[in-house]
């Protein structure tokens, strides 16, 4: 795959913990809002070394993390608990951690969503969202983690496709404003490293451009790389359009150098100048199995497992009612399906130390079917104790499902990978446990042993204000 003149390809995903499960035979970690409840920067670090080794041993080399967005905003329906909280304070010091971490594996980090998104209310996946903050607001919040990671030398930045009146770019994505990416980034905050976009396939860009004239945008904004996440067959309308702007002097030959000379440069920094920066394929999945990367995950998972709430006295489960879990199929289960992650997971886990429990599974994004399941199987029931993931593709997922339960009358108990109302646990359920990494295995043993008094929860506090 490498080019005939010898340039190494650099090969780049996302990887937010519990957001980003795209690759097999990698242990996974807790969503950044988890990492923060342990409230330790060194245990952010190790959690990022381990995730940099084991995908510097799959063969990428720049990873799409940390995110540097500050949640201010709780029904944010992207963002949620893929930042690290609402205080820009904690979000710069995890930040840090999280950079060096993945620098010290030799990946390349990528702060994003530049200038941020963490005060959206509407998924940029779907349609284009406009954050009102004031100028000041965002400086003071929203940039300062760029600001300390610029200064320690983060690598890249990702430019949001958000639109941000008060900085310059009313109306039109972030990263398709000359304001924002050559203005703001490159002159006020003095970045000199590689700027890439979020995937050009997402909603609300592709709703005002096609995509050749999306990416031709994007390229005299003053980005480097542009992210498109999946074939598309408009690459080839893509290249023709860059190659016009380039040849009619839209797009200066000067700027097109000078990123070329950045990738170059970032490259260089990699250490892809060194047997192409290739690896050796067949211990690939061997850091699956390191000590070192097994204790981080397990200690993660230990630490990060909260009970949210427990007006009900629910946690762990009484002894005597009986109880039925409903267990959503997470999509990571059901992708992966080996010993390390499979579906029924938390049940088999459970069962292992309750075995009176019974279960009906149920598909993640809940069916007709799935309804009509649950229904036939309350009658034998005491206490209730369900599922309700957050997905950040398809948001509230569950919850419809849970008022349906309310109305039962039964007690109800919550296990989600979220804490925010509208996403996955609403104010009205008063017992909640809360793990930030339902997709491993070591995640899904620490809930059943809390839930079965085998465990106590992490003492750990999520750090956002309305849960503090």
């Amino acid at each position: 795959m490498e080019r005939p003149g010898g340039v190494p390809l650099h090969t780049a995903f996302d990887q937010e913990g519990e957001g980003a499960d795209f690759l097999f035979e990698q242990r996974l970690f807790p969503y950044p809002l988890g990492q923060a409840v342990a409230d330790d920067p060194d245990l952010v670090y190790r959690i990022s070394l381990a995730i940099g080794r084991q995908a510097r041993a799959l063969g990428a080399n720049m990873i799409h993390s940390p995110v540097l967005d500050v949640n201010t905003n709780p029904e944010n329906p992207e963002i949620g608990p893929r930042s690290f909280g609402d205080n820009p304070e904690a979000v710069t010091r995890f930040g840090l951690q999280a950079l060096c971490g993945l620098n010290d594996a030799g990946i390349a980090a990528t702060g994003k969503h530049f200038p941020g998104r963490g005060h959206s209310n509407t998924d940029a996946h779907f349609g284009l969202p406009e954050i009102t903050l004031s100028r000041d607001e965002l400086w003071r919040v929203h940039l300062s983690p760029y600001r300390a990671l610029i200064e320690a030398g983060l690598p890249v930045i990702m430019a949001a496709f958000t639109a941000y009146p008060s900085l310059g770019a009313a109306g039109v994505p972030g990263a398709t404003s000359p304001a924002i990416v050559t203005d703001l980034l490159r002159g006020e905050l003095g970045f000199e490293g590689v700027v890439t976009t979020d995937n050009v396939q997402m909603g609300g860009l592709l709703a005002l451009y096609d995509m050749g004239e999306a990416v031709v945008r994007c390229l005299i904004a003053g980005c480097d790389l542009v992210l498109c996440r999946s074939y598309s067959p408009q690459r080839l309308q893509v290249l023709s359009a860059v190659k016009a702007a380039v040849r009619s002097g839209r797009y200066r030959e000067a700027a097109l150098d000078a990123s070329v000379r950045r990738i170059l440069t970032l490259r260089w920094q990699m250490g892809l100048a060194i047997n192409g920066g290739k690896v050796d394929a067949s211990r690939a999945g061997a850091l699956f199995h390191d000590p070192a990367i097994i204790a981080t995950a397990e200690e993660a998972a230990a630490r990060t497992t909260v009970v949210l709430r427990d007006r009900a006295k629910l946690i762990p489960l009484p002894r005597g009612p009986r109880i039925l879990l409903i267990e959503q199929i997470h999509h990571f289960h059901r992708f992966i399906n080996n010993s390390y992650a499979h579906p029924g997971m938390l049940w088999q886990e459970i069962r292992r130390l309750r075995p009176d429990i019974s279960t009906v599974a149920v598909n993640e994004k809940i069916t007709d079917a799935d309804r009509a399941a649950i229904r036939a199987r309350l009658d034998e029931a005491d206490v209730i104790v369900t599922t309700s993931y957050y997905n950040y593709r398809s948001h509230a997922i569950m919850i419809p499902v849970l008022e349906e339960l309310r109305a039962t009358g039964k007690p109800i108990v919550v296990v989600s990978n979220t804490p925010f109302e509208s996403f996955g646990v609403p104010a009205w359920v008063d017992s909640a446990l809360v793990n930030f990494c339902i997709s491993g295995r070591e995640n899904v043993r620490i809930v059943a042993e809390i839930l079965t008094g085998h465990r106590s929860p992490a003492p750990g506090r999520i750090p956002l204000a309305g849960f503090l």
